[in-house]
């Protein structure tokens, strides 16, 4: 998955990663207790991942899932329950998302989540909006 350009293009440094690089990257990203795995609950198939994650001292709520599985309201579902679950460990009135401006995809989960745009910014060279995930 972390191969897939399309997945990558806006995650970390936006480009497919080596096997080493993309293992690296995953086990990294699947650190702590506030980091979820995206899995069909028939199959146990590996989609994707959500959670949060402090950088900088700043909570930074991320999510990605398969482009197979893209356009299923996947990652829009695996939102709602993190954010269910993380309410009870974190202040969620602190952690944002950064959204590029050209991701519609996940611009359409923010929406839907109810997420509110706090400001414009670049993050690695790219245009976009941080979100507040709390109310």
């Amino acid at each position: 998955m972390l191969a897939d350009p399309e997945v990558m293009r806006f995650l970390g440094p936006r480009r497919a990663l080596s096997d080493d690089e993309g293992a690296a990257w995953f086990n990294d990203a699947l650190q702590g207790p506030s980091r979820f795995v995206i899995s069909d609950a028939t199959s146990d198939e590996f989609i994707g991942f959500c959670g949060i994650k402090e950088i900088n001292g700043i909570l930074d709520f991320g999510y990605f899932i398969r482009s197979e599985f893209w356009g299923n309201g996947i990652a829009t579902r695996a939102c709602e329950l993190a954010v269910e679950k993380l309410a009870h460990e974190v202040d969620l009135a602190t952690a944002q998302v950064f959204i590029a401006d050209d991701n519609e995809a996940s611009k359409r989960v923010a929406e839907k989540m109810g997420w509110q745009v706090v400001r414009g910014s670049t993050k690695d060279g790219e245009f976009g909006h941080y979100y507040r995930i709390g109310k």
